[in-house]
């Protein structure tokens, strides 16, 4: 974490169901599941884009707010931007970061300042935002809690969103009360029908995140925003955190950077982890802007140990 002059951490922004069976030691085992329910948004062939060529996005610089773009080439940075929408809505947030598109094609995202909070108080840096799936409007999801959470050290709130297509269950990271010295940060778990919190975890600055079942168990992986390591936590039949984290891997001393912290987690199709990794000099949350390495890690069944594959 980087604390500047005028005493403010700066903290920069990048932009199924599944079978289950009982074992004799009242164990829960669940077959491996991909977790990629994600639904294109129905507006987007409304509005007249193409689905395939398109994607959403908060990193423009120069544009507050959520985007939706279609690219010549999805997935290249540098690709030519065929077509640009903005529904008016969706400023209302102020500068955005996280975004995240459930099994019925709503899209979640929360607020994150960008050089300064003008457009971000920080009584809102909790907030969770949905964009309608059909209408395209977004309006004022829930507000996770955030007493004694505001202080001059950190105006900074929610940094990480996941689904679990199982559930329904929406993950929510905010570091929202955490200081230079204190992790108070918290992961949520949250029903997306009842808007209720089912669970949390405290104390606790969570960056990435990714779900994965390739141990024979629903894991949540998350990376931290104040070292290089990755934990999991198990997560049961109703989305709810079973146990405490536990130290999974690291990515101390890989990659040219050596320090990499956690952007992103996410699972490929046969269960293996890759990680996106960035340079980031203690800050809580990723520069919107900053080269990555992806790394990919695969567990080993004689080991029970996740190993990085080169």
């Amino acid at each position: 974490m980087k604390l500047h002059k005028n005493g403010v951490i700066i903290l920069l922004i990048a932009g199924c169901l599944l079978p289950v069976f009982l074992t004799s030691c009242n164990e829960e085992v669940v077959d491996f599941d991909a977790n990629n329910c994600k639904k294109n948004p129905p507006f987007v062939k409304t509005m007249g884009f193409n689905a395939s060529n398109s994607f959403f996005s908060t990193s423009d610089v120069k544009t507050m707010g959520l985007l939706l773009l279609q690219s010549d080439q999805p997935g290249n940075p540098n690709a030519r931007i065929t077509k640009t929408y903005q529904h008016p809505s969706w400023k209302k947030g102020g500068w955005l970061a996280p975004i995240l598109v459930d099994d019925a094609g709503n899209i979640f995202t929360s607020p994150a300042p960008f050089i300064n909070i003008l457009n971000n108080p920080i009584v809102n840096n909790n907030t969770i935002y949905r964009v309608d799936g059909k209408t395209g409007v977004m309006e004022e999801f829930m507000r996770l809690p955030f007493a004694d959470s505001i202080n001059t050290q950190n105006p900074y709130g929610i940094i990480g969103m996941v689904y679990l297509c199982e559930t329904g269950t929406l993950y929510v990271s905010s570091v929202a009360g955490s200081r230079l010295h204190e992790e108070n940060g918290h992961i949520y778990a949250i029903d997306l029908k009842s808007k209720k919190i089912i669970d949390q975890i405290t104390h606790i600055d969570a960056m990435g995140m990714g779900i994965t079942y390739t141990t024979g168990k629903r894991q949540l992986f998350f990376g931290n925003g104040r070292n290089s390591d990755i934990k999991s936590v198990v997560l049961d039949a109703e989305g709810k955190f079973s146990g405490s984290p536990e130290f999974a891997f690291t990515l101390a001393n890989l990659g040219q950077r050596g320090d990499d912290k956690v952007r992103r987690i996410r699972s490929d199709q046969t269960g293996n982890l890759m990680v996106h990794g960035i340079e980031f000099n203690f800050n809580l949350i990723a520069p919107r802007e900053k080269q990555e390495t992806v790394y990919k890690f695969v567990y080993d069944e004689e080991t029970k140990k996740w190993t990085l594959s080169l």
